[in-house]
């Protein structure tokens, strides 16, 4: 499994996005009990949950892990796992997705600037005062300290999207086949 970490608008969609349609990948699709945006399709970029589906899951142990960030509980559904599949989680799924299958767990940290990812918010029609929130606490809970393992950091501010989704393949081919990375 290919998990992407970083901080909100960091890019790890878009690049999650284009290792999907350049190498195949398959895109887990994690659950969330936040509202769509309107860009959002319901199981395709979310599983988009009420808060009582998503305890009834919950309830179930259908999840691999759950966290709640900005009030609304997001969790990994374990048909949601495989080989060749990509997961964009925070640093707390990801810990809990590498604790369970550490051998099969290929991390790819995303850094991008602040200022950088401050204007992809606003770019993208995300509320003024919610960015400058998300930017606060992005701080602390994307530290990279908060990982227990990072295979491969990303710096997201010199390279194209093909570019950095090619050099990700490149290493993940190299994961896979056990190289001494």
């Amino acid at each position: 499994m290919l998990v992407i970490v970083g901080a909100s608008a960091s890019g790890k969609t878009e690049i999650a996005k284009t290792l999907v349609n350049q190498y195949h990948y398959i895109k887990s699709i994690t659950s969330t009990t936040r509202d769509k945006r309107v860009y959002e399709i319901d199981d395709i970029h979310y599983h988009f949950l009420s808060k009582e589906q998503f305890q009834h899951k919950l309830n179930q142990q259908a999840f691999v892990e759950t966290n709640e960030y900005q009030d609304r509980m997001y969790g990994l559904q374990k048909d949601e796992i495989g080989p060749n599949k990509i997961i964009i989680l925070d640093p707390n799924g990801c810990n809990a997705l590498y604790r369970l299958y550490p051998n099969e767990t290929c991390i790819v940290y995303i850094h991008s600037e602040k200022e950088i990812r401050q204007t992809r918010m606003l770019a993208r029609g995300d509320d003024p005062y919610q960015i400058s929130k998300r930017i606060l606490e992005d701080d602390t809970i994307f530290n990279i300290k908060h990982l227990d393992k990072i295979h491969l950091i990303i710096d997201n501010h010199h390279q194209t999207i093909l570019s950095i989704a090619q050099d990700i393949h490149a290493f993940y081919q190299r994961f896979t086949k056990g190289e001494n990375l």
